[in-house]
């Protein structure tokens, strides 16, 4: 059986960033073809980290790809988004890690992710970034 190719945790870090590794890794995977029923660019923990750092999706795509790994990338971002002290990258962070179902269909469907994935009844899987690490196999 063929190994999916996972894109990296949300909770790894780049230039003080949640989640950007993981959305560097997406667009790469997303360019190849492989990006295998992951929501991309346009929704979730990509969309909200995008509009923070104020970059255009297509933009952002073109120059990861372009560019060899999260070094340049980072520097090309830097370059092209917007600044934040790291007390605001502090508050942002802590907001998209804490991020959870705050509404009864949101709960829905997070219950039901959490059941697809082999978690049912788990009572430790509480955020979203729990969820993804479980449904990835990095949180037994």
């Amino acid at each position: 059986m063929e190994k999916k190719l996972l894109p990296r945790s949300p909770y790894d870090r780049l230039g003080g960033y949640v989640h950007l590794p993981r959305l560097i890794d997406k667009a790469k995977l997303h360019r190849k073809g492989l990006l295998d029923g992951y929501n991309y660019k346009t929704v979730g923990f990509d969309k909200h980290l995008l509009a923070f750092l104020k970059l255009n999706p297509d933009s952002f795509e073109e120059a990861a790809n372009r560019l060899e790994n999260d070094g340049p990338i980072l520097e090309w971002i830097v370059q092209n988004g917007t600044k934040h002290s790291p007390e605001e990258v502090d508050e942002w962070n802590q907001a998209m890690i804490s991020r959870h179902p705050d509404t009864a269909v949101k709960k829905a469907r997070f219950t039901h992710f959490l059941k697809e994935a082999g978690g049912e009844g788990r009572k430790d899987i509480r955020t979203y970034f729990d969820l993804i690490e479980f449904d990835e196999g990095r949180k037994k």
